[in-house]
């Protein structure tokens, strides 16, 4: 919605290239995002460069992946409803049971601690246990003093949405990437 989920998928993809790991970055398919921008300025700061992101469109890349990390900006406690279309999408995997086993870890962006972004990232995990997949565990104790969710990572943006990712965040996530290289 306003940048900083694309933010933390950027500094995910970077930390992974750095590592030399095959890694790809996708955006969910989203028709209201120039309308959205519109509404909130912070969303305008990286419009251009999220549409830049290729639409996720080949599902068999994902039979390819060993992990896959979802990430969704909080809406009312919950994922977008672009990211729960994309969810979706995948239900063709369910019956075959062809994702079981690969490994997903969450991460969201919410205003503030009271936003519901604990709720989105369990409907991201709730999403990956029904699909037989692996929800990763992110320990509390990663990084020395900074606490994490167990659920994924998660970032709070301030009641006007634009409180970038910090420094603090961008360490979290190249530790989360140091756990599984």
């Amino acid at each position: 919605m306003c940048g900083n989920t694309y933010l933390m998928a950027k500094e995910f993809y970077n930390n992974f290239s750095e590592h030399e790991v095959d890694v790809d970055l996708y955006r969910v398919k989203d028709e209201d995002i120039a309308k959205i921008a519109k509404i909130f300025p912070p969303a305008q700061d990286y419009l251009e460069d999220i549409k830049e992101i290729p639409v996720f469109a080949n599902k068999d890349r994902i039979l390819e992946s060993d992990y896959l990390f979802l990430g969704s900006p909080t809406y009312f406690g919950n994922v977008s409803a672009e990211m729960k279309a994309f969810m979706d999408s995948l239900s063709c995997f369910w019956a075959s049971s062809e994702l079981a086993g690969k490994k997903l870890v969450a991460f969201s962006s919410c205003a503030t601690p009271e936003g519901g972004g604990g709720l989105c990232l369990q409907a991201i995990n709730t999403f990956a246990q029904h699909m037989g997949m692996v929800p990763v565990s992110i320990p509390n104790n990663l990084i020395p003093d900074i606490s994490t969710s167990a659920y994924g990572l998660l970032h709070f943006a301030g009641e006007s949405n634009d409180r970038r990712i910090d420094d603090a965040m961008k360490k979290s996530i190249e530790a989360v990437v140091n756990m599984i290289v």
